[in-house]
């Protein structure tokens, strides 16, 4: 996956930019910088709004994935969750804490893709 992202963000960095809407599922678009954290829940996927909203979309997890591929800040930390590094205010152990006090799990294994997001965006 890391080799994949490496490749579309380098083939899209002109072309693609925060304030480019996302088509998310339900007829329903959101730009990257409006998502706080994505929950995965079967086949169904909850988004976390920086206003504080919770919208259920029917888009799995890994479709939303590949279609936040290109922006640099959304990152998948755990086989449930999805996170946008800029509303992280810090990391707790395995917990990510979130704007607005949202927590997720971190995963051991994508711990490392986290870091290497967060010190490719510094």
């Amino acid at each position: 996956m890391k080799t994949i992202r490496k490749k579309l963000t380098k083939d899209f960095t002109e072309s693609i930019s925060p304030f480019t809407s996302v088509h998310v599922g339900s007829r329903l678009e959101f730009f990257p910088t409006e998502i706080v954290m994505i929950e995965a829940d079967v086949s169904y996927s909850f988004l976390y709004l920086k206003n504080g909203q919770r919208i259920i979309v029917s888009t799995n997890i890994q479709k939303l994935e590949e279609r936040f591929l290109p922006f640099m800040n959304m990152v998948r930390v755990h086989r449930s969750y999805m996170i946008n590094t800029q509303f992280l205010k810090h990391i707790d152990g395995v917990n990510a804490i979130l704007v607005n006090d949202i927590q997720c799990i971190i995963s051991r294994r994508k711990r490392i893709d986290l870091f290497n997001a967060m010190q490719i965006i510094n």
